[in-house]
Parts: C-alpha cells; sequence; structure tokens
C-alpha cells in the first residue's frame, strides 16, 4: 500500500526543526535545478548588496534597527 503525501507531510512536520530543514533542501534540490555558484561571485554579491545598502542608509534612505529588536524579530518569527 502507497503512503499518502499527506501521511508524508505529518510525518515530515513531526520532526525536528533542523532535520525538517534537511528535508526541505533535499526536496528543492530534487525539482530545481541551482546553478553552482562560484564562492567569490557569491561574496562579491553580497559585498555590493552591503555597500548599497550602507549607502542608503548614509542618505538617510534607510533606517539602522537595533541588534537586540532585529535578533528578538527572528526569534519570534521562528515560533
Amino acid at each position: 500500500m502507497a503512503i499518502s503525501a499527506e501521511d508524508i507531510e505529518n510525518e515530515a512536520l513531526s520532526l525536528p526543526k533542523e532535520d525538517r530543514t534537511c528535508l526541505v533542501m533535499h526536496l528543492l534540490d530534487s525539482i530545481e535545478e541551482r546553478p553552482i555558484s562560484d564562492p567569490r561571485q557569491v561574496e562579491h554579491a553580497w559585498l555590493k548588496e552591503a555597500n548599497c545598502r550602507y549607502q542608503a542608509y548614509l542618505r538617510s534612505e534607510e533606517q539602522a534597527i537595533p541588534a537586540e529588536e532585529a535578533f528578538s524579530d527572528l526569534r519570534a518569527d521562528e515560533r
């Protein structure tokens, strides 16, 4: 007898968060092709984005958020 997608979903949701994360990554890898990125290109893209955000902050187009608030918001989102 085949297991239904609903049964698999219910089992998956009962897994610890770390295991669910790994499962999601494996499932995504199985359905979408992602190009392999050069780590230097990824780092360059992040540095460029960080600089753009910093420049926007200096022009008062963005506001800083205290670290405690940002981390508190992230912890709340995990629940």
